[in-house]
């Protein structure tokens, strides 16, 4: 009886010492043995999320300088629009006022009163004689006519400088006569400029096709091709010769006919009776005292106005603000654009600088601004003259106010998204579960399932086999390989190497 309970006591103890070797062994197993998450491949289109920095972007704009500010310094008073403001043809940019105003005007008062004195004395020691002659005023219209012909001569050589034409010796050909009232400016046919030898370009055309009247229809139907830029200059450059040249002309005639009546007056043949030396010189004073209160009081006006013009700054027509810097107490002289608007018509883009992403960007991709759930879209890349690659998204008035309006975008560079999406179909994998073996080739973990008996584990290895990647994203990547009869190996815990036991990872 006791042998046989003894004999029981050493079997349980030979069980318990079995089991205990079993567990441990188990554990040991567990411990030493590296661990992976099984996983199969997917099909469908790889899909990324690219990072760029969108900046608001216009084209050259046009600029815009404050004429009068040349003369009259101004300082401004009030700012009332930013960048990124679409302004409205009459909008108030801002409010200055000319402190020089006053001083300036005293300048001038003085030499008014001046004049006006002379004027007045000469005038109290000669009551008794005529104040105006016939004779005088044909006088008077040679010297105007004279001023002005030189002035249209002086414009008319520098048009042809400019239009690279050299200019008839004899004036007669610059232009025509007017046939009759109302007549045509332009010269006519017979009587326009041929070039000369040196002329560079052709002599102006006798008449210029005037533009349809608004709501009239052309005679001919408008090109589709965009007119060369330099043959429009050289056409607008061969146009204002032309007139130009006319004007000269047209100068000319009226100061020959001016002198002609002043030399048949003083040879006796002309219906107008010569003034007496005494008077004529008296009126030609009086006269020319009176040209020169008319024109400081021209100039007081002038700078009357330009005080008025230069209170209220207002923008002279429609477009985006996209430059504007000046700020309350700045002092402007006129030296510089004060401002620039946008291109009329034009709507403002976001250029994102592309030129390190990997993937092809297209047009018609998607893009979302970070703080905003607005969907955006790719309307065109553009490569720069420098070789960078940009991505344009244009931006209309819903699309800016959706995302807070111009003026905030333009305030810093904005973070966007572009959602890249494959063309094709291919085979996914998580990045996780790629692996690098150098010079640019790639290779995944297989796993591999043994099968054990009765009172055996079923165990796991691991073999290499080498993929193609076509694509890579942040946590996919597409193959072109087929992976989908085999379970993959990631996240292990260790280095795996071909041929490795492996465990799978157990919750």
């Amino acid at each position: 009886m006791n042998t046989k309970k003894k004999a029981l006591k050493w079997l349980l103890i030979l069980v318990c010492v079995l089991l205990a070797c079993m567990f441990f062994a188990r554990t040991l197993q567990t411990i030493t043995t590296a661990k992976i998450q099984k996983i199969s491949a997917t099909r469908g289109k790889l899909e990324d999320k690219i990072a760029v920095k969108g900046e608001i972007r216009f084209s050259q704009g046009e600029p815009f300088t404050i004429e009068d500010a040349r003369s009259l310094n101004i300082i401004v008073d009030k700012v009332m629009a930013r960048p990124g403001y679409l302004i409205k043809p009459g909008d108030t940019l801002f409010t200055a006022y000319a402190p020089e105003f006053d001083s300036e005007l005293a300048k001038i008062r003085v030499d008014y009163e001046k004049k006006v004195r002379e004027l007045t004395v000469e005038v109290a020691g000669h009551l008794r004689i005529t104040q105006e002659s016939e004779h005088n005023r044909t006088y008077n219209q040679v010297l105007s006519t004279t001023d002005t012909y030189y002035n249209k001569l002086f414009l008319a050589q520098a048009a042809a400088l400019a239009a690279d034409y050299t200019l008839p010796e004899d004036i007669a050909a610059w232009g025509s006569d007017k046939q009759e009232a109302g007549a045509s400016d332009a010269p006519a046919q017979a009587q326009t400029p041929e070039p000369t030898a040196e002329a560079a370009t052709p002599a102006p055309t006798a008449q210029p096709t005037a533009a349809p009247a608004a709501g009239e229809a052309s005679a001919s139907p408008a090109p589709t091709a965009t007119p060369d830029p330099e043959v429009v200059r050289k056409e607008k450059l061969m146009a204002d010769l032309k007139q130009a040249m006319q004007e000269a002309y047209d100068a000319k005639v009226a100061m020959d006919a001016a002198t002609d009546a002043l030399r048949r007056i003083y040879m006796g043949t002309s219906p107008v009776r010569r003034t007496g030396d005494g008077v004529f010189d008296y009126i030609k004073k009086t006269d020319g005292f009176r040209e020169e209160i008319a024109k400081l009081s021209r100039q007081m006006l002038e700078l009357e106005e330009k005080k008025i013009a230069l209170q209220n700054i207002r923008a002279p027509r429609e477009g985006w603000l996209t430059e504007f810097t000046l700020k309350t107490g700045d002092k402007y002289d006129g030296s510089k654009p004060a401002y620039t608007l946008s291109k009329p018509g034009e709507t403002p883009v976001f250029r994102c600088d592309i030129t390190d992403v990997k993937k092809p960007i297209t047009k018609g991709m998607k893009a979302v601004m970070e703080g905003s759930d607005r969907e955006l879209t790719i309307t065109e890349v553009q490569v720069a003259s420098d070789g960078k690659k940009y991505a344009i998204i244009e931006l209309d008035q819903e699309t800016l106010s959706a995302l807070g309006g111009l003026s905030k975008l333009m305030a810093q560079p904005q973070n966007l998204t572009i959602v890249y999406r494959a063309s094709r179909t291919t085979t996914l994998i998580p990045a996780s579960a790629l692996r690098s073996g150098g010079d640019n080739k790639h290779y995944v973990f297989v796993v591999q399932q043994s099968w054990g008996g009765m009172l055996s584990n079923t165990t796991y290895t691991v073999k290499k086999q080498d993929v193609t990647v076509l694509e890579t994203s942040a946590k996919l990547v597409s193959l072109e390989d087929d992976l989908s009869y085999v379970e993959i190996a990631d996240r292990e815990d260790r280095t795996l190497s071909d041929g490795q036991a492996v465990m799978e990872y157990v919750d």
